[in-house]
């Protein structure tokens, strides 16, 4: 697959369920009896008895453990469609010094790492928004670590922020292979059956939600590499229902995973049960931005039925150019290994694409790829930009009160938070204003840090050129520029700049994830952040080349001169940005400000490119790296103007420069520039005004640019 691709293979599916009969299929919910593939079998019928002891090779029942035994623990009648169940446990968490859950002794039977299917039906009452909440994170069925309790052999579990179900188990290479559903699929009271499936011939992970009725709300599932990931990681702890445990209770336990509510009918199955479902998405292509040169742009999805006697029907990609129009489709051609391909043909530069996944299999079963494409209108996007051009251009230049703009073609939309402001600290020949990212005490701290959102801000190949003051370089993780590819992340950054622990310490560091595992490429400085950066103007230039797959990173000093220079190789291109670019910090946890560290300092004159333009990836050597500028003067714009204009110009080296306004008489009228000024692009404003600040009358006049031995007039009209 083409470097242009980035390949998910994380992939949650929104299903239509329709009745279709498949030969042998399983009944799913129960009441169930044991087989010689039941591990554990809970029915609550008025106790705690595990009907597959004898076949599982587990303990005889469950164990109740309660603050307040008596009370927080009883069995209910099931009722109308749930009738057949019997009675169900009621786990009362409704206080949070009720501490109530069951768990089951640990057994060989009970450390799964083949195939398996897990079920439980839950009803769960309440939940909690966030980590403060003991309530947060519910679990329904955990086997929890040895060392951390969230690092289990398996979990099944609902999330309360976003109202979400997530299944999974951990790796011993510290790998979280999990499958969630979309938000807000979970309703507090209403029973539901969580059926998680680990299949290891096919290599996909998935879960199942039916409501009490047994319709179908949800299927998501994952498909994970087994040539890279490993089995899932036994442990020596209870499986725990209702809470998520600890190495030993109160010790290292977690604080927010009480289930208040009904558990019933939980099985452990070593085997993949054969239940009716929608096709199982394991792969597929989601485009980053692409070219407007490319004349298309190919796909692949990989999907087979869930029930192995089905059979895939078609498998179609759906685009539009806009967020309103019908949505045009290409119907993609099976190949080998359930794989099918296609391709979108060429959109028109600076477009926005949408597009999403349908598969349907022989059973009328569908799966949509986003999970909720067609039920929500979520679709999955990407630009079409021009190439070798600048993507973001700040230059905090419209203070000391008015709000920053993105001066590039792109536009992006700026914010600033309620503490922003300027600061007239900034670098020799950087212009007027800097950015001066100083927290605050109290729940406004750090809120002045600025975000640009953009879709033309996702690249595969960058240029991030800008200048830092630093107050303090000396905490680990601070962010000062961060292009995440989430809006809730700190990491997975399309690219980052920040202080992070190196070395010799807290040094400058540049980073980009790889689209394949998620890993960081990482460049560091040599020399402490505190001697480097602090109270000292930097140049800093980030640079990643899709060509031949360097990535650099330069420092220079407040002259331009280098200072540092380190160029590593990767080939696989980076993770594409999804969310705002931030400057000044990375996202934080509101009940925690300083989680993740924000920077403390000034910064200046940000500016980005989709294309490797500072050179210095090209396989220099350090004597060469200077940034590759040349001597230019644009034509003003607007030409003609009325009552200001801008001029831009280029210069290629730390000297002085001199801008000067004449009219056709040859006469000066206004100096706008006459000192040192940085190498790099550079804009300046004239308002219509004489030396003496006066305003001139309307006609022609002409700009000079003098730097070095270089010289440039250009024309211009002003009108009144």
């Amino acid at each position: 697959m083409k470097s242009l691709m980035r390949i998910f293979a994380v992939v949650a599916v929104f299903c239509f369920y329709s009745e279709q009969a498949f030969a042998q299929l399983d009944t799913l919910g129960g009441p169930y009896t044991p087989d010689a593939n039941t591990v554990l079998l809970l029915h609550f019928d008025n106790n705690l008895t595990n009907a597959a002891a004898t076949v599982g090779k587990t303990a005889a029942s469950a164990v109740a453990h309660s603050t307040n035994l008596a009370n927080k623990i009883s069995y209910i009648s099931q009722t109308g469609n749930m009738s057949p169940l019997g009675k169900a446990i009621r786990i009362d968490n409704s206080s949070i010094n009720d501490s109530t859950y069951l768990t089951v002794r640990d057994t060989a039977a009970l450390d799964m790492q083949g195939s398996w299917t897990i079920e439980a039906w839950a009803n769960i009452f309440t939940f909690g928004s966030g980590s403060s909440d003991y309530r947060w994170v519910p679990r329904v069925v955990m086997k929890p670590g040895d060392d951390l309790f969230w690092h289990p052999n398996y979990w099944c579990e609902m999330w309360g922020d976003s109202r979400t179900f997530q299944v999974g188990f951990y790796t011993p290479t510290d790998q979280f292979i999990s499958t969630s559903s979309p938000v807000n699929m979970f309703v507090p009271g209403e029973w539901v059956h969580l059926t998680f499936i680990r299949d290891t011939a096919r290599a996909f992970v998935a879960c199942m939600v039916h409501d009490a009725n047994k319709t179908l709300r949800g299927f998501f599932s994952q498909g994970y590499d087994k040539a890279t990931t490993d089995l899932p990681k036994t442990n020596s702890q209870d499986v725990h229902i209702g809470w998520a445990g600890a190495i030993s209770l109160g010790v290292n336990g977690s604080g927010d995973s009480w289930l208040d509510g009904f558990v019933d009918e939980v099985r452990i199955s070593n085997k993949v049960r054969n239940f009716s479902g929608p096709p199982v998405i394991q792969k597929a292509t989601i485009l980053p931005n692409q070219k407007s040169t490319l004349a298309n742009y190919p796909v692949s999805i990989t999907v087979f039925p869930l029930a192995a006697t089905g059979s895939m029907s078609t498998v179609t990609l759906y685009y539009r150019a806009d967020t309103v129009s019908a949505f045009s489709s290409v119907s993609l051609s099976s190949g080998a290994n359930n794989t099918w391909t296609g391709a979108m043909p060429q959109q028109a530069g600076g477009k926005v694409i949408q597009y999403y996944y349908k598969t349907v299999d022989n059973g009328s079963q569908i799966s949509m790829l986003p999970a909720d494409a067609v039920a929500n209108k979520t679709y999955y996007s990407f630009a079409v930009y021009t190439p070798n051009s600048k993507v973001l251009d700040v230059t905090f230049e419209e203070g000391p009160s008015g709000k920053p703009i993105d001066h590039s073609t792109n536009g992006a939309i700026i914010k600033t938070l309620k503490d922003f402001k300027y600061s007239t600290d900034r670098p020799t020949g950087g212009g007027n204003y800097a950015l001066d990212v100083k927290g605050g005490n109290g729940i406004n701290i750090d809120s002045n840090w600025v975000e640009a959102s953009s879709p033309f801000l996702a690249v595969e190949e960058f240029t991030l050129d800008t200048w830092i003051k630093a107050d303090s370089a000396s905490t680990h993780a601070a962010r000062i520029i961060i292009n995440p590819t989430a809006e809730q992340d700190w990491n997975n950054a399309n690219f980052e700049l920040s202080f992070r622990s190196g070395a010799p310490g807290v040094v400058l560091t540049a980073r980009y994830w790889r689209n394949t595992d998620k890993s960081a490429i990482v460049l560091q400085d040599t020399v402490l952040g505190t001697t480097r950066f602090v109270g000292k103007w930097v140049h800093v230039i980030l640079e990643r080349n899709a060509t031949n797959g360097n990535f650099a990173m330069v420092i220079r000093d407040a002259n331009d001169l280098l200072l540092f220079k380190q160029v590593k190789n990767d080939p696989i291109p980076p993770l594409m940005a999804g969310a705002a670019l931030r400057i000044g910090r990375s996202w934080f946890d509101i009940t925690n400000q300083y989680y993740v560290s924000p920077y403390r300092g000034l910064i200046d004159n940000v500016k980005v490119y989709n294309y490797p333009q500072a050179g210095i990836t090209a396989g220099v050597g350090e004597e060469q790296a200077g940034i590759l500028h040349e001597f230019s003067l644009s034509q003003n714009y607007p030409n003609p103007f009325n009552p200001t204009t801008e001029i831009s110009f280029s210069i290629p080296a730390f000297q002085n420069v001199s801008l000067v306004i004449y009219d056709v008489l040859g006469k000066q009228v206004k100096t706008l520039v006459n000192e040192q000024r940085h190498a790099g692009e550079h804009r300046v404003t004239w308002n219509g005004t004489n030396n003496s600040g006066s305003k001139v009358s309307s006609g022609v006049y002409f700009f000079k640019l003098t730097s070095g031995n270089f010289t440039q007039v250009r024309k211009m009209m002003m009108l009144k």
